[in-house]
């Protein structure tokens, strides 16, 4: 696709050096080519209208945006981190980490297109599969974008955020438009800023992408910084996700009950009150399989995720204590996690692939842990604990899928 950025067409009168729009043809052609215009203000400086070349013409894409209110978005912090200004969603920058706007849809697989301009020092991106909570940049993905054009690895602008540099620096300088595309279709990872290909990657043979939530929110991220966001489109792509079997969907009707703890379901929400006890699976699961579930303690809650039977079962603890001997993400007596990356009443996303002998944890993103040498059985139910004598702990959306 090819993006024209344009001062004058035959369509288009100047009023007092703005332009005023007329009637214009989407089928019409300028130099030859097939034209879309995705921008059009009737206030806007000429020089702002944005005009895009399809290169497949059977291309759909449906607007996220209207151009007039932020319809068909949902903020995730201060309200007035996001407005509507100038016919584009601008980031003002107000209020505290964390803070984003997100779309009301999650996606798997897609094409992207948007235009950003930055205004002044700048610090901020666009999020791709980002969960309701958690960092969106560890568990998703994030473009990171800033408002010079100076290299930092990792953390350049154009960079997958802490995952891939680009290969190249692309963006403009703070003030002018930046045109960006960003088609995701697993494994591949496809992004061209301003007609050049930034990254392109196969992500499940990359090890900082491979675990990465491949589902989720799009979402425009503030952290202190002004930018402003328009003709944002998406264009829908088959999903390829192999289906995971979601263990609280037929509610404590599919679960044992252990110990003294009082345990409740709500829309796959999993709460486990009073004294010790566990929560256990009525099926078992064999190795190896990945199991994602989230957490949430009470200050000081202890609890922990329990699999494998007999004398091999293993738990992996919940236990947000920096300090601690195991906290949380660690296999408890076994392999203490390395960092602790959660924290009391807030949810926290635990992923643990388990391949009979080995076995290992991530939190909130990242790896915490590793268990080796493991003995059998490699097979079990699944356990969800409580362990905070008079507390409480929550477990949601928990669910396991095979993987080789």
């Amino acid at each position: 696709m090819k993006h024209i950025l344009i001062t004058t067409i035959a369509t288009m009168e100047l009023v007092g050096g703005a332009a005023k729009q007329k009637e214009f043809d989407a089928s019409n052609k300028i130099e030859g080519h097939d034209l879309k215009i995705f921008y059009t203000d009737k206030t806007a400086k000429a020089s702002d209208i944005s005009i895009h070349k399809d290169s497949e013409t059977d291309e759909v894409f449906t607007p996220l945006f209207n151009g007039k209110n932020l319809q068909g978005w949902v903020t995730v912090g201060p309200a007035d981190a996001f407005i509507v200004r100038d016919s584009a969603i601008f980031s003002t920058g107000a209020g505290p980490y964390p803070s984003w706007l997100r779309s009301e849809q999650e996606y798997e697989n897609f094409v992207l297109r948007f235009e950003y301009k930055t205004e002044g020092w700048y610090e901020g991106g666009v999020l791709l599969h980002a969960p309701l909570d958690g960092p969106g940049s560890k568990l998703g993905l994030k473009l990171h974008l800033r408002h010079e054009q100076k290299a930092y690895g990792l953390r350049s602008p154009g960079a997958i955020y802490d995952a891939a540099a680009p290969r190249s620096i692309a963006n403009l300088p703070s003030g002018q438009w930046n045109y960006c595309e960003i088609k995701c279709d697993w494994p591949d990872l496809r992004v061209t800023l301003n007609d050049e290909l930034i990254h392109d990657i196969s992500m499940d043979t990359e090890a900082a992408f491979k675990h990465r939530l491949r589902r989720g929110f799009i979402g425009i991220q503030n952290i202190g910084c002004r930018a402003s966001f328009r003709n944002i489109q998406i264009r829908k792509l088959p999903n390829r996700e192999q289906i995971w079997q979601p263990l609280f969907q037929s509610g404590m009707a599919g679960m044992l009950e252990k110990g003294h703890s009082d345990w409740h379901m709500e829309e796959e929400v999993l709460t486990g009150q009073g004294k010790d006890g566990v929560a256990v699976t009525k099926a078992e699961f064999s190795s190896p399989f990945e199991l994602q579930v989230w957490v949430k303690t009470i200050v000081n809650g202890n609890g922990g995720v329990l699999f494998n039977g007999g004398h091999g079962r293993l738990e992996v603890q919940c236990f947000n204590a920096p300090d601690s001997t195991n906290p949380t993400g660690s296999f408890y007596n076994i392999a203490p996690a390395k960092r602790l990356l959660s924290r009391d009443q807030e949810w926290f996303l635990l992923q643990i692939f388990n391949r009979g002998s080995t076995a290992e944890v991530l939190v909130n993103g990242e790896s915490v842990s590793h268990a080796r040498d493991l003995k059998p059985p490699y097979r079990g139910s699944i356990g969800f604990q409580h362990h905070t004598p008079g507390g409480s702990i929550q477990y949601r959306a928990a669910r396991i899928r095979a993987i080789e």
